[in-house]
């Protein structure tokens, strides 16, 4: 059986010989021109450890009176077995080369970057001022909004990644009001940088309003404009993908953080829906399903 594993790890090093002879091709655009790292990329060396470590097991106890002659289907046999004990073991896990390619071809590496840089050069200054904002909105403009200790800021993220410069471009329901007092940041050489929300008035089937801040996540905009462009090799699929990993990385950040608790929602719809005509009030019904659903559970809080 320990030849069998040798076997099969000795394969899994020639694999990594021709990965490494690929990275090779492309040391100085993923490695600084260090030989050294594309080895390490190319080669887990867990991999290399069992199998040094078998080979000398096999060498110490070797004794060719004691081995078993074997069919060729038992070899086969014992060979897939010891492939699979490999990978449950975790010992045919892909190399970091691998990973990388992997996650380049696939564009995964695109909705993560988005994300961090959105919570980290926008978010992360707007939601912990937001209370502050509503507060003194509502001092203005009898207060217009909800508390300003349950007031979130709502963030629409479309499937399709299409956005609109005015949101009654797309549903006649919803309409701006006015802005919260904006908030100033010295960032990036730039001083006094205006980070703005704004209030819209949504309308529901009974033309009663709701307020609520409401804006796009606007590096969707980024995501759509890649599949128009042809040198982006950024497909449909890929966006709508990317729009997807896009939510989730953005989610996981926004409800890990300890600066942003409780002021955001995340309005995720599909507006591109298969099979059905498109409903013109598709987006105020979304965003008026999550007002609803804040409501019920503030209401819920209090009792």
């Amino acid at each position: 059986m320990a030849m069998h594993l040798i076997i099969s790890q000795a394969w899994q090093f020639v694999a990594s010989l021709c990965e490494f002879s690929e990275e090779i091709t492309h040391l100085h655009s993923r490695y600084n021109g260090e030989y050294l790292r594309a080895f390490k990329a190319s080669f887990c060396m867990r991999h290399v450890s069992i199998f040094i470590l078998t080979c000398t097991i096999c060498y110490i106890f070797y004794d060719e009176d004691l081995l078993p002659r074997f069919s060729c289907v038992i070899n086969l046999t014992l060979l897939f077995l010891c492939n699979l004990l490999g990978w449950l073991c975790g010992l045919q896990g892909p190399t970091p080369a691998t990973i990388s390619e992997i996650t380049e071809k696939r564009h995964l590496n695109v909705a993560h970057g988005l994300a961090w840089s959105y919570y980290v050069g926008y978010l992360k200054f707007v939601l912990p001022a937001l209370k502050v904002s509503v507060e003194r909105f509502n001092e203005e403009n009898n207060n217009l909004l909800k508390s300003s200790n349950t007031c979130r800021l709502h963030l629409l993220i479309p499937l399709s990644c299409r956005i609109y410069g005015d949101l009654k471009e797309i549903d006649a329901n919803i309409k701006f009001v006015k802005e919260i007092p904006p908030l100033y940041i010295d960032r990036a050489g730039i001083k006094g940088r205006v980070f703005k929300n704004n209030v819209y008035r949504i309308l529901d089937e009974d033309h009663r309003p709701y307020y609520c801040i409401v804006e796009y996540a606007t590096p969707l905009a980024s995501l759509y404009e890649m599949s128009d462009v042809a040198s982006a090799a950024f497909s449909k699929d890929d966006r709508i993908e990317q729009a997807k990993l896009f939510c989730r990385t953005l989610k996981d950040i926004l409800e890990n953080s300890l600066q942003c608790p409780n002021v955001f929602r995340l309005v995720i719809y599909d507006d591109c829906p298969k099979g059905e005509a498109y409903s013109e009030h598709l987006l105020s019904r979304e965003i008026l399903k999550h007002l609803k659903q804040q409501q019920s559970e503030e209401y819920d809080l209090s009792i």
